[in-house]
């Protein structure tokens, strides 16, 4: 028993630096970038020695990697709880409402995730580790949006003459950060009349005009209780 109680304390001793580190390492990305960040700079802000930043993270690379998919998926990015609302998005029955639960969470990491998309594109202009790490997110991303067109697809929801590939094509390339921060940052948009644009798109460029139509109406069940339903009603016609 006294073992496996010293075992549960090192391994929440372990578990806070780590999130220490990240914290720390989060702040000075953002407003050092890549470039300004050392690992010596993490290790004061975090008040561990910089051989503890190594042994944890090995390299900046790794660090920031790390540091941002916690920012977009909370403490522990890999649980089954911190992408619960992927999954949600898959078993939901209705192409509209599949589209809503993927905008609203996914743009919720975008969010999240801002602060760190400058030293995130500075990095992977340079450091190939980074540049690796991001291309395999970017990969696993479309496969992700890919298998959501396909579910609406296999039930015949797609709007006549819109393929599956197409519509993953348009759903990846509206559906990222890059319009994200377009929107929100140098147009000044809120985050859900961003999200409610984007969902209106979607479902116009890959729904049946009817079915979209319905979706886009105040009170329909597609968006009940999206974050986004309010701001939908604002937007031009």
């Amino acid at each position: 028993m006294g073992n496996a109680v010293k075992r549960s304390a090192r391994r929440d001793r372990a578990r806070a630096t780590r999130l220490r580190i990240i914290e720390a390492s989060a702040v000075l990305f953002a407003e050092a970038g890549y470039a300004g960040t050392t690992m010596e700079a993490i290790a004061r802000a975090a008040r561990v020695a910089v051989q503890t930043v190594y042994f944890v993270f090995h390299t900046k690379g790794e660090l920031l990697i790390e540091t941002m998919s916690v920012l977009a998926w909370g403490p522990e990015p890999r649980s089954e709880a911190a992408r619960g609302w992927v999954q949600l998005a898959f078993e939901t029955s209705g192409g509209a409402r599949q589209l809503a639960i993927a905008v609203d969470a996914g743009a919720e990491v975008y969010r999240r995730a801002a602060p760190l998309f400058g030293a995130l594109t500075a990095a992977s202009s340079v450091d190939p580790e980074v540049r690796t790490a991001w291309q395999r997110i970017v990969d696993e991303r479309r496969a992700g949006m890919g298998r959501l067109i396909e579910l609406i697809h296999g039930r015949g929801e797609l709007r006549e003459g819109v393929s599956s590939s197409y519509a993953a094509d348009v759903m990846v390339g509206l559906h990222r950060h890059e319009l994200f921060l377009a929107f929100t940052r140098e147009c000044g948009w809120s985050v859900e009349t961003y999200k409610a644009w984007l969902f209106a798109t979607l479902c116009r460029q890959l729904l049946p005009d009817e079915v979209a139509a319905a979706a886009l109406e105040p009170g329909s069940p597609a968006t009940a209780g999206m974050s986004f339903e309010a701001a939908l009603r604002d937007l031009p016609s």
